[in-house]
């Protein structure tokens, strides 16, 4: 292809890109037919693939509000979103469903497990029988030799493979909504697969979500156990002692101390039961963390000095309540059912301080952590409160752990046999505070469990879509006609690029040779039916006719002379004659560049064009290394120029007449071993002199310039001396270093003819050629015309 240029070389214009495209067309159709006939093979032969949808909602259940990790709450929501969706990907979801699917009633309809085969294409039955036939091939080589065991695990693991490729997880933009989409091979399938993942991805997450509030609920149910049985022996050892001592009551102030001790003390043990709840509910999450290899170093967390004064003002605030608490108890009005203002204002002062431990806590642990977004964020963000609610409540146990340990001490100053009974009374008292208690936050943990219900929930099933998302036949038909053009084109304009062949005239004139004309291809069976048209049926050579089709097209001037190729070499001896005004040409050499550019069949048609006119013309073969004129006129090259030569003959004897008037033939003769010394020996140049004085134009066929120097040491002797060019073959570069080694020989070089052009394609040059084609072809038809009338 010609390259661009902006030296002021000639552009490519839409004229050149048709001629390219022309040129390509075989390549261009080629492509289009193989391209279109495999996506065409694989369209109407695929298996139909469908897809169900299903659309769940991820709910928000509450947990801290404020930012995590100093990401905004829209980032966040989005990161709960991503990791679901991660879940939804995740091998350990798609064995669950498997398993499921194993289990499932309509196991043995599946074509997923194995169970059944898929439908067949309607598509065209050429195709079917194609693949049918290498399926069968193929299968058998394809046979499973592994043993009973490892073939079965390793169906499973094809099984989970196949299914985690076919899942397709789209979360809808600004909702909490998630689409499941499943594909399979038929649409009922493709539905029950979306609803098995959709159903088994929310009991995942039901079960999950339950079972950190079983821990704590199994946990209660044992204290509660415990604390019962220990509440039954503290009133039975009650009972047993006042029956024993005859003692009913404790003195009044004993009483109260008591009433205080035993409240306080089941407020410590409340907090205590509250840590060790939530120890259990972080040795789970910890448990889950480690599963999946995440970590926070809490050590360095704890440690924050704002920790340590958020828990001293926790200790100082729970040493306030116990006093104002102690009091009201003093004054008998405390109810602990329905507390007074100042101790709901107690009670929102802590609450405050425990938010403040829950955001500390996690600013800490945006630093410490080493990738956060990476971390599964609902198990983080539950320690991480976890974490706070247990900081919050280890000063308030150190501080009623005090006032327990004071009221102890006070109540060991009792007289001896007031004693005994205080402390049965207040372990009664304890054990049925206590147990209370228990009973409350065991039956609160209950409705919390069944409360869990997972924060995953179905809003759309899946239903049977019996429109198959692939193969799309159009579309791919229509694929298959672009790219097959568009390789097509690709291929024709890469070689185009790489093609440094001469392809117009204006190639050759842009590397300073003038054009003395162009030659069209010669079609041999054209030029066969020409002489079959004039009367020459006896040219068949020894019953050889592929030879006579060559000898035909080398001869067109001859036996079509009315023909638009005839009328090219015509136009050439025109320009010949009028390359050199100033001084006749009586002896031309004709060569090329390289072998095989139709120079001996050009020369040869120049001569008969001339011959045509009156002139008495020769024609020499002076390649004594290949020589080809005396097999196209049917002469004996025994006789002929190297003979001449050496002395061997006579140069009468040297020549030979031809069936074409005016024309004559001097062959080569017998190759000598040194054709170049013979050719510039003074023997040479005495018969080219002689040759000049007997006729008007000498014409000499010689061996390429860039093969051999034949050609170089003949035109030095001669009037002109003509390059022939073939198009779409001869090298640029070959031409011009041919150019550059014929121009060293001054007023030699006439021009350069170019050979074997498309007449009948897009080209610049094209259209003459059209014209007589068309013409000539008009003429033919009428002389036909009249002759049938004439014989009617």
């Amino acid at each position: 292809m010609e390259k661009m240029d902006f030296s002021g070389e000639r552009q490519l214009s839409i004229q050149d890109y048709i001629r390219i495209i022309y040129r390509g067309r075989w390549i261009i159709l080629i492509s289009f037919v193989t391209v279109l006939f495999f996506v065409s093979y694989y369209t109407f032969t695929a298996t139909p693939i469908y897809r169900s949808t299903v659309k769940v909602m991820v709910k928000d259940n509450g947990g801290v509000q404020k930012t995590l990790f100093n990401v905004v709450d829209y980032m966040e929501k989005e990161k709960k979103i991503n990791n679901e969706v991660e879940i939804l990907k995740s091998r350990i979801l798609a064995e669950n469903v498997v398993q499921e699917l194993y289990n499932s009633d309509k196991a043995d309809q599946l074509i997923i497990l194995g169970n059944a085969s898929p439908k067949k294409s309607k598509g065209f039955g050429f195709f079917r029988a194609i693949k049918s036939f290498l399926s069968a091939l193929f299968s058998e080589n394809n046979k499973n030799t592994l043993p009973t065991a490892d073939s079965e695990n390793l169906k499973h693991q094809r099984i989970v493979s196949s299914l985690q490729g076919r899942i397709v997880i789209e979360p809808v933009r600004n909702t909490d909504m998630i689409d499941i989409s499943l594909t399979a091979e038929s649409p009922e399938e493709a539905a029950f697969l979306a609803n098995t993942v959709a159903r088994v991805y929310q009991e995942q997450n039901q079960s999950e979500s339950r079972e950190e509030v079983r821990k704590v609920k199994d946990f209660l149910q044992n204290q509660l156990n415990m604390f019962q049985a220990q509440l039954h022996k503290s009133e039975q050892a009650l009972k047993d002692y006042q029956e024993k001592k005859k003692v009913i009551a404790l003195p009044k102030e004993v009483e109260e101390m008591v009433t205080k001790l035993a409240e306080f003390e089941s407020m410590f043990h409340g907090v205590e039961i509250e840590l060790n709840s939530n120890k259990e509910r972080l040795a789970y999450i910890d448990k889950q963390l480690e599963q999946n290899r995440q970590y926070i170093n809490m050590d360095n967390i704890l440690k924050a000095p704002l920790l340590d004064e958020l828990s001293q003002q926790m200790a100082e605030l729970q040493t306030k309540r116990a006093k104002y608490i102690a009091a009201l108890m003093d004054e008998g009005v405390y109810d602990p059912a329905n507390p007074d203002s100042k101790l709901r204002q107690f009670d929102e002062q802590e609450k405050v301080i425990r938010e403040k431990y829950k955001s500390e806590i996690t600013q800490l642990a945006s630093v410490e952590t080493v990738d956060p977004l990476a971390m599964s964020q609902n198990l983080l963000q539950r320690k991480l409160e976890i974490e706070a609610t247990i900081q919050s409540l280890l000063p308030k146990i150190k501080t009623l752990k005090s006032i327990v340990d004071d009221y102890n001490a006070d109540l060991e100053k009792v007289p001896q046999r007031s004693l005994e009974l205080a402390r049965l009374e207040r372990a009664a008292k304890l054990d049925e505070k206590i147990t209370l208690m228990m009973k409350e936050k065991y039956e609160e943990s209950r409705i919390t469990e069944v409360g869990q219900l997972g924060n995953v929930r179905i809003i759309d099933p899946a239903r049977a879509n019996y429109i198959p998302i692939s193969p799309k036949k159009k579309m791919n038909l229509i694929l298959g006609i672009i790219v097959g053009l568009g390789l097509g084109f690709g291929i024709t304009f890469l070689l185009e690029y790489f093609d440094n062949s001469v392809k117009s005239p204006d190639e050759i004139e842009r590397m300073g040779l003038s054009i003395l004309g162009t030659i069209p291809v010669i079609q041999l069976d054209e030029a066969m039916r020409k002489v079959n048209q004039n009367g020459d049926n006896g040219f068949t050579r020894n019953g050889n006719f592929s030879e006579a089709r060559v000898i035909a097209g080398r001869l067109i001037t001859h036996f079509a002379p009315k023909s638009p190729i005839a009328e090219a070499y015509r136009s050439l001896r025109t320009s010949i004659q009028f390359s050199r005004a100033d001084k006749p040409l009586k002896t031309i050499v004709f060569t090329s560049a390289e072998p095989k550019e139709g120079k001996s069949t050009t020369v040869v048609n120049l001569a008969i064009a001339i011959a045509q006119l009156g002139s008495r013309v020769l024609l020499v073969d002076s390649d004594l290394r290949r020589p080809v004129i005396h097999s196209i006129f049917d002469l004996d090259r025994s006789r002929g120029l190297s003979n001449f030569l050496i002395g061997k003959i006579s140069l009468d004897e040297a020549i030979f007449e031809s069936d074409v008037d005016n024309l004559n033939i001097m062959p080569s003769g017998t190759l000598p071993p040194n054709p170049s010394e013979l050719l510039g020996s003074v023997a040479m140049k005495n018969c080219i002199a002689e040759l000049k004085n007997r006729f008007d134009v000498v014409l000499f066929d010689s061996p390429p310039v860039l093969a051999v120097t034949d050609a170089v040491i003949l035109s030095s002797e001669v009037d002109g001396v003509v390059v022939v060019i073939k198009e779409g073959q001869t090298n640029r570069e070959a031409v011009k270093r041919c150019y550059g080694i014929l121009q060293k020989i001054p007023n030699r070089l006439l021009g350069a003819v170019l050979n074997g052009i498309h007449v009948n394609g897009f080209h610049g040059y094209g259209y003459y050629y059209y014209y007589h084609y068309n013409y000539y072809g008009k003429e033919q038809k009428q002389k036909k015309k009249n002759m049938l009338k004439k014989d009617y």
